[in-house]
């Protein structure tokens, strides 16, 4: 606690303070504070003022109260608490750049999630992580970066970004969401998630939740494109389902159930038609619909980024529509038991700048 003190008093001004204060995690935060009652300084009066009106948890609000009346008890001066001084540290807030980039899924069924958060003038810090549609977060980096190195590292990520592969803005508080989201479905790096989401909540994005994707602004005379239509984009062309023990249910799947007689061709495709839906019942298969609906929700996003607001309400209409969804559903199952094996380099579509 003392450290977190001493650090604090070291900041050389008010918004380099708050900064720090926002890049702690929740137990820190409260040992900060206990701690800040203890001083007795009008300084530490102005320091709670300011925090106070950015942060967002009710319990640390309700701490920091007490904190500034146990001040104002020990005869510190501590100003009252006035909403209109919120307006100083949101301009300050406003002014700073963040940014946030997204790809599709690669053959490989992963990800990249990217974002920048300007902690100070000209000066971020960059989150590059690497997610699977399965397993969640496998890799996170974090560095300081100043804006030069950030606009080059974004221009080299852009120039290695081909079709199918999709390189797009979106909210940098959403870009939180996903490593959070990430994180916790592989139970990986969720010590950096505390100070991250401190961090975002002060954002004003658009996008802070996938819920929020589900209003963002449309004119009212686009129609919804069909199911088909949707599947079409090239954005979909790299995705397959995928599972353990999946070559097994491939043979199975592909084969005539070891039967010497040829059977006609539409007999295979019934064939093939059943074992897809005693496929989508079994839970190691069945347990990746949930998944599966967060693609098509954050593909939505990127469609509305694109500007294709026809893709982004109809792929909107499939996750309203359990037999669309369904469908959409069987569509990469079956893909994924008729692709042909890809090797570890036919499987990253976005590779990094330094290779």
């Amino acid at each position: 606690m003392n450290e977190l003190i001493r650090v604090i008093d070291s900041a050389q001004d008010l918004e380099k303070k708050v900064e720090y204060y926002f890049t702690l995690a929740g137990d820190e935060k409260l040992s900060l504070l206990k701690g800040l009652g203890d001083q007795r300084s009008e300084e530490t009066g102005v320091l709670l003022n300011a925090i106070y009106l950015q942060e967002t948890d009710k319990e640390i609000r309700k701490l920091i109260r007490k904190t500034i009346f146990r001040l104002r008890s020990s005869g510190v001066k501590v100003e009252e608490l006035r909403p209109e001084g919120e307006s100083v540290l949101r301009k300050v807030e406003e002014a700073r750049v963040n940014v946030g980039f997204l790809t599709n899924f690669d053959n490989s069924g992963s990800r990249m999630v990217m974002a920048a958060y300007e902690v100070r003038k000209n000066t971020f810090v960059f989150l590059n992580g690497d997610l699977h549609f399965r397993e969640g977060l496998r890799e996170l980096m974090s560095s300081p970066v100043d804006r030069r190195s950030l606009e080059q590292i974004v221009a080299a990520y852009r120039d290695n970004a081909r079709e199918p592969a999709f390189l797009l803005n979106i909210s940098p508080a959403y870009a939180a969401f996903i490593v959070e989201e990430g994180a916790r479905l592989s139970g990986r790096f969720t010590d950096a998630i505390g100070s991250l989401r401190s961090f975002v909540a002060q954002l004003k994005d658009a996008v802070h939740r996938p819920d929020d994707i589900h209003s963002l602004p449309v004119a009212d005379d686009v129609a919804p494109l069909s199911l088909h239509d949707v599947l079409r984009h090239e954005i979909f062309t790299p995705f397959s389902l995928s599972w353990e023990g999946i070559e097994e249910d491939r043979r199975s799947y592909l084969s005539t159930g070891g039967s010497t007689i040829v059977l006609p061709r539409h007999m295979m495709e019934e064939k093939k038609d059943t074992y897809l839906r005693d496929l989508m019942g079994r839970h190691d298969v069945a347990s990746q619909v949930p998944l599966f609906k967060r693609l098509l929700e954050d593909y939505a996003y990127l469609f509305h980024r694109m500007g294709d607001h026809a893709r982004y309400r109809g792929t909107l209409s499939v996750l309203q529509d359990e037999t669309a969804l369904d469908h959409a559903f069987s569509f990469f199952l079956r893909k994924g038991l008729e692709a042909r094996q890809e090797s570890p380099a036919d499987g990253n579509l976005l590779i990094g700048p330094h290779g």
